[in-house]
């Protein structure tokens, strides 16, 4: 087997997803940190600018939910896909919800200012200089026209707390008398929302709601356990 080879920005909870997918697989890997005022010198490995993009035998593969299907392919055991194939469709449903909902909740929270410092000091963590300075007064707002674009960020601050809280608690009951969100196992679907949980657990809100609900945290533990975080994770 070839070498392979991770280019990611760290606080990029996608990144953690393959991350924690390559940890579960038990395959060793390098990573390449992508600088956010550098990101063009990778041009050669993601020509679209958008990281992660895992490198395997002179291929690159992009977007994290493409990476985890790669890596059953090429890897196949332990599977992250469930292997009965309702279990599945569950699992590749709750990857998506993770990727294109809870996602956008992380963009509209931590540029809010009780989590704006937070925020600067994990997405800049490896930028220096008048860079970082320069970098630290235009992505907050830049973050936050993407969100209002999507929609969630032109809702009032209370209003997306109150929307979180629905979904933590539809994952609270979902949680109850099961180990895993989709099936017998951990699967991809358990990574997925557990990378967004852990980005927002990095806001005053989030960290707020899940630790008041005993079976997600406690879910939230278990997957650790299984596909253990690295870098960044607020897990006490």
């Amino acid at each position: 087997m070839t070498g392979i080879t991770l280019y990611q920005f760290e606080i990029s909870p996608f990144a953690d997803k393959v991350r924690r997918a390559l940890r579960w697989k038990g395959l060793d890997f390098a990573v390449v940190e992508v600088l956010v005022s550098k990101r063009n010198a990778h041009r050669a490995v993601s020509p679209t600018g958008k990281f992660p993009v895992l490198v395997h035998d002179g291929r690159a593969i992009a977007d994290s939910t493409d990476i985890l299907r790669y890596l059953d392919q090429t890897f196949p055991e332990p599977r992250l896909a469930p292997d009965n194939p309702r279990d599945a469709a569950l699992a590749a449903i709750f990857e998506d919800w993770a990727d294109e909902s809870l996602y956008f909740y992380d963009l509209t929270m931590r540029p809010w200012p009780q989590n704006r410092q937070w925020f600067l000091d994990d997405l800049l963590a490896h930028e220096k200089g008048v860079v970082r300075g320069l970098l630290a007064r235009a992505i907050p707002g830049a973050i936050a026209n993407v969100a209002r674009m999507q929609g969630l960020g032109r809702k009032r601050e209370a209003t997306v707390v109150a929307d979180l809280e629905a979904l933590y608690g539809a994952l609270e009951g979902w949680l109850e008398g099961v180990d895993w969100l989709a099936g017998p196992r951990l699967s991809s679907a358990d990574i997925a929302v557990r990378v967004m949980i852990n980005v927002l657990d990095r806001t005053v809100e989030g960290k707020a709601l899940r630790m008041g609900r005993p079976r997600l945290d406690a879910w939230c533990r278990r997957v650790d356990a299984a596909a253990p975080p690295e870098g960044i994770s607020v897990t006490p």
